[in-house]
């Protein structure tokens, strides 16, 4: 039993004399130092231990001293909006349903009376109306001709113009016709003097034709239509038939008065129109 329990008794006294004597003394050689070994597997977490003491109540925040807080300085104005400028239009929406029919208006006023036609006539005032607008028509289209013309003057119910054209007397009844008119002859002293304010105008210094010949008898002038004439203004001795080649008149640029000279002489042309 003794020998049993003596090696138990010897370990119990070597472990209480301290490290030293269980490792040996620090200052005895060692060996060198093992390699630092694997890291053991982390054990099972422990159990939670008991809760703390409750910690002393600290100061309030920021949410109790608001009013402490300084306020900044006010800030500029900010620029005015463009609420005054319209938006873009949007798009259309679809039709709505038709309404119902509304209710029918009332009557209308009585229409004024119809224009009462001339007795044997029925629409007699229709017709005049009608003529009247076609002679204000003949008119402004008359007008117009004159109009197109370098020199123009009315008289009475016709125009005497000119455009600086030099043609035979032929050749001037021609033109003449196609601007709606004919060689231009006074048929009395008003309009001569008229016509001699357009040879005036015109500065010419050559004589103008004048509608009036006696190519078909000698000695007696008609014009153009072969009417005998109603007002003549020959000069004195005039006309002559000078060298029988004279038959076709002319009016002096100078007094207005009436010449015969030859029909085939180039010559200022002036045209009236009626």
């Amino acid at each position: 039993m003794v020998s049993l329990v003596m090696p138990y008794i010897s370990v119990l006294l070597m472990l209480q004399s301290g490290p030293q004597l269980l490792y040996g003394d620090e200052s005895q050689n060692c060996g060198p130092k093992g390699e630092k070994g694997d890291r053991g597997v982390q054990g099972p977490p422990g159990n939670a231990g008991p809760p703390g003491p409750q910690g002393s109540k600290g100061d309030s925040g920021l949410s109790a001293n608001v009013d402490m807080i300084p306020t900044g300085p006010k800030g500029d104005k900010g620029d005015q909006g463009f609420s005054g400028i319209p938006g873009p239009t949007g798009r259309p929406g679809f039709p709505g349903p038709k309404g119902d029919p509304g209710f029918p208006g009332s009557p209308g006023m009585p229409g004024f009376p119809g224009m009462k036609g001339q007795q044997g006539s029925p629409g007699g005032d229709v017709t005049s109306l009608q003529s009247q607008i076609h002679d204000l028509t003949a008119k402004f289209a008359m007008m117009e001709k004159a109009a197109s013309f370098g020199t123009f003057r009315k008289v009475g119910q016709k125009y005497f113009v000119y455009d600086g054209i030099l043609k035979t007397f032929d050749e001037g009844i021609q033109i003449c016709k196609e601007v709606g008119g004919t060689i231009a002859l006074a048929r009395n002293a008003v309009e001569n003097q008229a016509l001699l304010k357009v040879v005036t105008a015109s500065g010419l210094s050559e004589k103008p034709f004048i509608g009036v010949t006696d190519r078909d008898k000698e000695g007696q002038f008609v014009d153009i239509d072969g009417k005998l004439l109603t007002f003549t203004n020959w000069a004195s001795g005039q006309p002559d038939n000078y060298e029988k080649t004279q038959h076709c008149g002319t009016i002096i640029v100078e007094s207005g008065l009436w010449d015969d000279a030859s029909c085939n002489e180039p010559r200022p042309i002036m045209c009236e129109i009626q």
